[in-house]
């Protein structure tokens, strides 16, 4: 492969880092192509030497994907000193330059998209797709009509943004010490779910995501994977690929 793309893509897309991580790194004189210091919008091939911090970047062109089911104490980030990186439940990961779409917390548990695949993880992160997320909820009290409906329509966090209205809403059980709904989002903000019900004086005490798009967790035991084949995914995820 020796066709040209803007080096964000390119990198983000065959090698281990976002886009936004390129633009970063692009804008601080951190990549280098051939040799010279790259800018932001340069187009490159993978045969071109391509660096990033002095470090060459080795292209990945046949990607991988896994759906995995997070266990607590696991976190999604790609390097952590303690060893806690979600990915190394998959086997000689630090060679396959696996990441995770999005992020699950340390405490929260269920289903991840790993994979090596930059574009895809731009795609599913991007507010026009919608793809929608569904989880789990166990919470501390019983939920009021008022709190049902913040819930539903918008809620202001902490940090004044109020949400959308989300896709689905279930109350699976609403009596004292079993309070349990299944919720469906397709915005991302951080910790979403969590903020949403401490918003309403309401506590998660446990969060599970059960499905992404419409590839389910059902059928992956806790810390194992299943691979998928890039139809499999993309199709799964209602996102189009080239």
């Amino acid at each position: 492969m020796n066709k040209e793309e803007r080096i964000q893509k390119l990198i983000s897309n065959y090698g281990s880092f976002s886009r936004r991580q390129v633009d970063k790194f692009l804008k601080e004189g951190h990549v280098k192509v051939n040799g010279k210091v790259a800018v932001v919008g340069q187009k490159a091939s993978v045969n071109d030497k391509i660096e990033i911090n002095n470090k060459i970047i080795k292209f990945n062109l046949k990607h991988e994907y896994f759906l995995l089911n997070k266990p607590k104490g696991y976190i999604s980030q790609r390097q952590d000193e303690k060893g806690r990186e979600v990915i190394s439940l998959i086997n000689n990961y630090k060679n396959r330059n696996l990441f995770t779409v999005g992020r699950l917390d340390y405490n929260t548990t269920g289903l991840i998209i790993v994979t090596s695949d930059g574009e895809l993880s731009n795609k599913v992160m991007h507010p026009s797709n919608k793809v929608k997320k569904t989880y789990l909820v166990w919470v501390d009290k019983p939920l009021t009509k008022e709190i049902i409906l913040s819930l539903k329509l918008g809620t202001k966090l902490d940090d004044g943004y109020v949400t959308k209205k989300i896709d689905g809403f279930k109350l699976i059980n609403n009596e004292e010490g079993k309070v349990m709904v299944k919720m469906i989002i397709s915005e991302g903000k951080k910790n979403q779910i969590k903020r949403m019900f401490l918003a309403n004086n309401r506590k998660v005490l446990n969060l599970k995501r059960i499905q992404i798009g419409n590839l389910k967790l059902e059928g992956i035991d806790v810390g194992q994977n299943k691979k998928l084949t890039k139809s499999e995914i993309y199709n799964g995820l209602g996102v189009k690929y080239e």
